[in-house]
């Protein structure tokens, strides 16, 4: 990094701390053609999105290393983003860690255990994830099984039943690769804030699936990805988020997802740093853009939000974005997750 850039970024995070403490990070399942199509991203639009990553002049970092930094509070590359993949699919040792060996990028693999114990045809060995671990690659904590976290079993105690499929995998990888990273992503993206706590208390930072980017206020066991496979996948509206900024929402306003009043209603409050207030947007999963009400006090905006119709889908979100004063063509986003769990195939 130049001195004049580090002076730039210097001033970015004086004036606007949020800016120079930017991350991105990208989700995918499978690289495969052939895989559920929700979950998948073909070898060529991955491929697409790796050259948008180079042409974008993004930076792309270790995760663990970036979120170091964040929460010490240490300024980041100027458009630094992650790349993780959920699952430890045979795809990604196939068809994704061929591109990103070549270029030299980090990334991480968030694995369930017991399918590569079990050694599943469409998952990776233990072998192939210590290859990508020695070629720069971070091997991450996504429970044994990949069950639905909010269900616990019959006879159970809840914490006894995390222990066992996130402990244990923790464990596993540990014997298997050497590390114990302590970076764990909820399978499905579901968690609790009870859970949350439970993380936190046991030395975890965890990763969900709502989208948005992070910043210094994110909560540590809530950190959000953006989804890219599927109908994600698209390279436009990738662009729009590899470039989003996060909002200064504090932790402790991160809500429980699952469904007790249907629809939820969500309180917000934001600094109001680097955008107009006026220009705040939020929309719901399936419903589209919400009315909101807001109010401006001094250098802080709240707003309240809520969509017109019950959520009957498994998940929903409400995201909310607004353009950056500083930055233009960069958006502020977050996102809350939304748990109904009156659906049981989610």
């Amino acid at each position: 990094m130049t001195h004049r850039l580090i002076f730039a970024v210097f001033i970015l995070s004086t004036l606007f701390p949020g800016l120079a403490n930017a991350l991105v990070i990208l989700q995918y399942h499978h690289v495969n053609a052939s895989t559920p199509a929700i979950t998948s991203v073909t070898p060529e639009v991955f491929r697409e999105h790796m050259t948008l990553l180079e042409e974008k002049n993004m930076t792309v970092v270790n995760l663990e290393e970036a979120l170091q930094s964040i929460m010490t509070g240490e300024p980041l590359p100027e458009r630094a983003v992650a790349i993780t993949f959920d699952d430890a699919y045979l795809s990604v040792y196939e068809n994704a860690w061929p591109e990103l060996k070549k270029r030299g990028w980090s990334f991480t693999m968030f694995t369930s255990t017991d399918p590569v114990d079990k050694k599943y045809a469409d998952m990776m060995t233990w072998d192939q994830l210590r290859e990508i671990k020695d070629g720069g690659a971070v091997i991450a904590n996504h429970t044994r099984s990949h069950p639905y976290l909010l269900e616990t079993p019959e006879g159970q105690d809840a914490e006894d039943w995390w222990e066992n499929e996130i402990k244990q995998a923790e464990a596993r990888i540990k014997a298997e690769t050497g590390s114990s990273t302590r970076m764990f992503a909820y399978p499905y993206g579901e968690y609790t804030l009870e859970m949350a706590e439970w993380l936190e208390d046991h030395g975890y930072i965890a990763f969900g699936q709502q989208s948005g980017a992070v910043g210094q206020s994110a909560h540590p066991q809530v950190i959000a990805r953006f989804p890219a496979s599927g109908v994600y996948a698209n390279t436009d509206t990738l662009a729009t988020k590899l470039m989003s900024l996060p909002f200064s929402i504090s932790a402790d306003q991160v809500r429980d997802p699952v469904l007790e009043n249907n629809p939820p209603e969500l309180t917000l409050t934001i600094d109001v740093d680097d955008f107009k207030p006026a220009q705040l947007q939020c929309y719901a999963a399936g419903a589209g853009e919400l009315d909101i009400e807001t109010s401006v006090e001094g250098k802080i905006m709240t707003v309240e939000m809520q969509q017109p119709n019950a959520i009957t889908a498994g998940r929903g979100r409400y995201n909310c974005t607004a353009p950056s004063l500083s930055q233009p063509g960069r958006f502020y986003w977050y996102s809350q997750l939304w748990v109904n769990t009156d659906v049981s195939n989610r």
